[in-house]
This record gives C-alpha cells, sequence and structure tokens, in this order.
C-alpha cells in the first residue's frame, strides 16, 4: 500500500511540471492521459485495499470485544 501511494505522489509530481517539459504539446496530452489513467487505476487499487483492511480491523475488534466480555 506504500508503494501505491509513492507512486501517486510522484505521478502527481510529474503532472504538476508536465506543463514545462520541453516536448511537443501533443506528447504533452498524451503523457497526461496516460498518467491520469493509472491515478485512477491506482486510486482504485487502494480504496479496494483500504475496504478490505477497514474489514479486517472491524471483525478484529468484533472479536476482541466478544472475548473481552465473556472473561
Amino acid at each position: 500500500m506504500i508503494g501505491k501511494i509513492r507512486i501517486v505522489f510522484w505521478l502527481g509530481i510529474v503532472m504538476m511540471f508536465l506543463p514545462f517539459f520541453g516536448i511537443p504539446n501533443t506528447w504533452k496530452t498524451v503523457m497526461a492521459i496516460i498518467v491520469g489513467l493509472l491515478l485512477v487505476v491506482i486510486a482504485f487499487l487502494l480504496r479496494k485495499h483500504y475496504r478490505t483492511m477497514r474489514s479486517i480491523i472491524k471483525n478484529l475488534e468484533h472479536t476482541v470485544a466478544e472475548t473481552t466480555l465473556h472473561e
């Protein structure tokens, strides 16, 4: 998960400086589309990972609460 967050950070940096790269506008547009799609895919994967982790934590909390009540 940390690796994906790092990728999002660096893709954001690339997007921020993309207008200042000395490349033709067509290439800038293509790069912006590719980086944008990558950001969407990574955000989707992070959301999926977050939901999984949240479910695991809820189940763990429920198990701990039950164990504490029965003692």
